[in-house]
């Protein structure tokens, strides 16, 4: 009997114990037993979620993922200052991503400390000298937006624009990367593209159930969104072998071609460095992180905006009108047209507004105690800044919903630049490719929007705009008829 009665204490003990809170942690949902408030947190555009709960908790509250003690940032004035504070610029351990890495969080994604200021020191370092983001590159872009365009004209009937989006944008990409091009029409590239935008669509920013409870990694069928995620990252992962090793077969140390051969330059190097962080692995990783992200986004950033000028005539109609007066159609639009080109960059920043690719940057974590908007948020909790309650904001924006380029422009007619506007991030955790990203979705849609004039297929409604989230959001399933220009 006594024993039993003592089991029974101590399991009410236990269970006590896993629903507190640290002292003086933000205030927010209840901390239930072993699930946290995971299994309420919905999964369907997380962000609006996220953001309707700092209506009864503040801008600032906490919640617990399993385990994780979490804190969520929503606001302007409170993810302001996330962004800048420096003791949150860590990254929490994501189980997906040691999975992916062997045991370890490699790359320059999810890594933080020496590695990670060592590394992203040295890719943005030669990646900008390759051309990364610059005018030098864009030669690589417009030979992308020829292809593309002469493959639309080619199409006989209604055309998915993501898939032949993201093939543009791992060649845009993989120039610089790889130094190679990829017919349009490779089978293994359509494949790797189309597992990229499945891994990114069933992947969860907030943490998946394994990442709650890791163990459950060995139980997860195939078919299940974590399996879908681990094929994506395989098939990547295989991918940047294969051309490393291509690499290291054909290289010429004093004439490097790209950023791996860059990199395997830096290896040799460092090769007698028993701390050198320059490893097979690490690049492998770091190349998967740059691949993964820059290509999905980058296509579903392009898709979002044909699919909202293409659902608002009136916009596309402005834009042409515009591009025409400025570029004409003799030639492909130029980075050097885009100061005169207003309403188009009204556009563009208007498509980031409403639908920018990442709502919830890329996770946070505190790497000491520290304090933010007067809360204590001790050291390795995680921390999730919701730009899309800054980026949807009433209170600043009066029609956050509707999507009105007009809102980016001042009364004489000149652009008007928003502080707000941070799709990227901000701070020294500011997405890595930002430059790239910005560049190729001006020229590849502004190529398509001069070219061509597109209508809805009616086959397959949009009914719902707001995209599917994942690790990132995209566009929903739609497909356009395109009208030649010329």
């Amino acid at each position: 009997m006594w024993v039993l009665l003592t089991i029974m204490v101590i399991l009410l003990t236990l269970v006590y114990r896993s629903t507190r809170k640290p002292k003086g942690f933000p205030p927010g949902p209840p901390r239930y037993p072993l699930v946290g408030y995971a299994p309420f947190l919905e999964k369907h555009l997380v962000h609006k979620h996220m953001w309707r709960l700092s209506s009864t908790y503040g801008s600032v509250y906490g919640i617990y993922l399993g385990p994780e003690r979490t804190v969520i940032v929503n606001g302007w004035e409170a993810c302001k200052e996330a962004l800048a504070n420096d003791d949150l610029n860590g990254r929490p351990i994501n189980t997906t991503l040691t999975l992916r890495d062997d045991g370890l969080q490699k790359g320059v994604m999810f890594t933080e400390g020496e590695l990670w200021k060592e590394q992203r020191r040295f890719t943005l370092h030669h990646l900008r000298n390759l051309g990364f983001g610059k005018r030098s590159h864009e030669t690589v872009i417009h030979e992308e937006a020829s292809e593309l365009i002469n493959e639309i004209e080619n199409a006989n009937e209604s055309i998915q624009l993501q898939i032949k989006l993201g093939v543009s944008a791992v060649n845009i990409l993989w120039a610089l990367m790889g130094g190679t091009r990829f017919h349009r029409d490779d089978p293994e590239l359509i494949t790797l593209v189309d597992k990229l935008n499945q891994m990114f669509r069933a992947g969860e920013v907030s943490g998946s159930i394994v990442d709650i409870f890791p163990f459950l990694h060995r139980f997860m069928p195939k078919t299940s969104n974590f399996g879908t995620v681990m094929d994506g990252f395989l098939e990547v992962k295989k991918f940047i072998e294969r051309a490393i090793d291509e690499h290291k077969a054909s290289m010429d140390t004093d004439n490097p071609r790209d950023f791996i051969d860059l990199y395997l330059k830096e290896m040799q190097k460092n090769n007698n460095n028993e701390e050198s962080t320059y490893n097979d692995d690490q690049l492998v990783a770091l190349c998967t992180d740059l691949f993964s992200a820059g290509t999905e986004t980058g296509s579903a950033s392009v898709s979002f905006a044909i699919l909202l000028c293409t659902l608002h005539p009136e916009v596309m109609r402005k834009l042409q009108e515009e591009i025409d007066t400025v570029v004409g159609q003799d030639r492909l639009p130029s980075i050097d047209d885009r100061p005169k080109l207003i309403y188009t960059e009204a556009v563009l920043t208007e498509v980031f507004r409403l639908r920018g690719a990442a709502p919830l940057t890329v996770p946070h974590c505190a790497v000491r105690d520290t304090v933010l908007q007067g809360h204590h948020i001790p050291a390795r909790t995680m921390v999730m800044i919701n730009l899309y309650s800054i980026q949807m904001d009433p209170e600043y924006w009066g029609d956050p919903e509707v999507f009105r380029p007009e809102r980016f422009i001042k009364p004489d007619g000149t652009f008007l630049k928003d502080e707000r506007m941070i799709p990227f991030g901000k701070g020294k955790r500011v997405c890595l490719g930002e430059s790239l990203a910005r560049m190729t979705l001006f020229l590849l849609f502004t190529a398509l929007v001069q070219k061509f004039t597109f209508s809805m297929d009616p086959a397959i409604p949009v009914t719902n705009t707001e995209g599917i989230a994942g690790f990132t959001l995209g566009p929903p399933p739609f497909k356009v008829f395109a009208k030649s220009r010329v």
